[in-house]
């Protein structure tokens, strides 16, 4: 399928260039206003943006230079596709994060006082910029057992003589980040009610961890287990990935008494996909940094997060907690609706907003359409397969699981062999088409990550996609 429209290719991509804002700082405006706010005149380090004459990048799409297809984001803020897409004012942060060189060290632990002030963190809590929240659950828990001592810091993952390295968790809230904690060295104990709780503590226990997305399923619930870990003088650690908005749990859960919380960057915070948020009591937050780059030879040398992104997150969560929510969503309702307008001429009606403003991650309204069968043949799984299928930019990505890919298993049938990868717990591949229990007429997707501009593509390809639909 070809996406019919006024857009080429490059003309498309840099139409959606412009749509994000230009980023050229004029050296002129740049030296006046460091005159007027009294500061350094700007430095060669990190200049304004400059065009790219030649080489990768000099056709203006980077994408058909490598041969790969962009997508319009209907799916949400899935890792496997990107993520978020940032603003431009925290493009800028980036690009004025590299003027200078820094002591990361130094820059983390500024960092995250700011955040705690930003954030409304308890007394005795900060944050630390990580490399996403993957990164913040090694190094978080890497600090845990290794406190300040540079033989264990050195040690992990081995963990021999360590006295406390096992991590108590409901089996409800296993999930595929909890290899994050098991990768320091700790060992998770499963645990189903309060008393197994409760008679798993002994003198190796560390911590109690908590999966926040999954924290509805299980039968401790929050307060029982902040209870538990504080009258047996346990850490705990809260994976709220996901969990924002609402903005507020930003500093809701720290206040509740977590030792630590993580929350993801490059979800709605709209950060770089590779930073994440670790906002905990001072201690912990001290041992995790001692636990990660830019110092050498720790388990979680790898978790490196550059002086650039660092700054670039510190805005995006500026933006994301200053919102005014009301305003955004009724942002994401106005796309929704230029694209109810253009289809409703085929007897295709959109249905009630769904939105739970308090639900367990990835809280965004979710908009979907209905088929009249009774006017046309096709179906939502169709359309969705349809938009997926379009060229030269994707509309979303049907098949694109939330896990990524899939190594073989030796050990399994043949039947699935034949089957190809698994999706994950979780998959949002196909942005809501097709998805089980649902009107088989209908299809949906989320409006929170396209961009200004986007919603006028998507409905002029779903007018060709209908257009061209058989008649009942």
């Amino acid at each position: 399928m070809n996406l019919k429209s006024a857009l080429g290719r490059r003309s498309f991509l840099s139409a959606l260039s412009a749509m994000t804002g230009g980023l050229l700082v004029p050296s002129q405006a740049a030296d006046a206003a460091a005159k007027k706010t009294k500061v350094a005149p700007r430095s060669v380090d990190g200049s304004p943006i400059v065009p790219i004459t030649s080489g990768l990048g000099s056709t203006g799409d980077i994408y058909a230079e490598l041969g790969v297809t962009p997508i319009i984001n209907i799916n949400g803020t899935v890792t496997v596709i990107g993520g978020s897409v940032m603003a431009p004012e925290v493009m800028e942060l980036m690009r004025q994060g590299n003027q200078h060189f820094v002591l990361v060290d130094e820059l983390e632990v500024a960092a995250g006082k700011w955040v705690a002030k930003l954030c409304k963190s308890p007394a005795g809590y900060t944050g630390l910029i990580t490399a996403g929240a993957g990164a913040a659950l090694v190094v978080g828990y890497a600090g845990m057992m290794t406190e300040d001592l540079e033989p264990r810091i050195k040690a992990c993952p081995d963990v021999t003589g360590f006295p406390r390295t096992e991590v108590i968790i409901q089996k409800s809230h296993r999930y595929p980040f909890d290899h994050q904690i098991r990768q320091t060295g700790a060992t998770l104990v499963e645990v189903e009610t309060k008393e197994q709780m409760i008679n798993a503590i002994n003198p190796k226990t560390l911590a109690i961890h908590w999966t926040n997305i999954q924290s509805n399923g299980g039968q401790v619930n929050a307060e029982d287990t902040l209870a538990i870990a504080k009258a047996h003088n346990l850490y705990t650690f809260n994976d709220a990935a996901a969990d924002v908005p609402p903005v507020e749990r930003l500093w809701t859960y720290p206040a509740q008494g977590w030792d630590m919380v993580t929350w993801s960057g490059g979800k709605d915070i709209k950060g770089p996909q590779g930073s994440g948020l670790l906002i905990g009591k001072e201690d912990l937050i001290h041992y995790a940094l001692l636990n990660m780059s830019p110092q050498e030879d720790r388990v979680g040398r790898p978790c490196k997060i550059g002086k650039e992104t660092i700054f670039a997150f510190l805005k995006a969560l500026e933006m994301f907690v200053n919102q005014n929510y009301d305003d955004t969503l009724k942002t994401y309702d106005a796309r929704a609706q230029v694209i109810t307008d253009a289809v409703k001429k085929f007897g295709v009606t959109a249905n009630p907003r769904e939105f739970n403003p308090n639900a367990l991650g990835n809280v965004t309204p979710r908009y979907s359409w209905t088929i009249d069968p009774a006017k046309l043949k096709i179906t939502g799984q169709e359309v969705m397969q349809k938009l997926a299928d379009t060229r030269p930019v994707a509309i979303g990505s049907m098949g694109a699981g939330a896990s990524g890919l899939r190594g073989r298993d030796p050990n399994a049938d043949a039947n699935a062999q034949q089957g190809g990868g698994r999706g994950g717990r979780g998959g949002r591949g196909g942005g809501g088409g097709g998805r089980p229990g649902r009107d088989p007429n209908s299809f949906g997707f989320a409006v929170w990550q396209i961009k200004d501009g986007e919603d006028k593509i998507i409905a002029d390809r779903l007018v060709e996609i209908f257009s061209q639909a058989p008649k009942a």
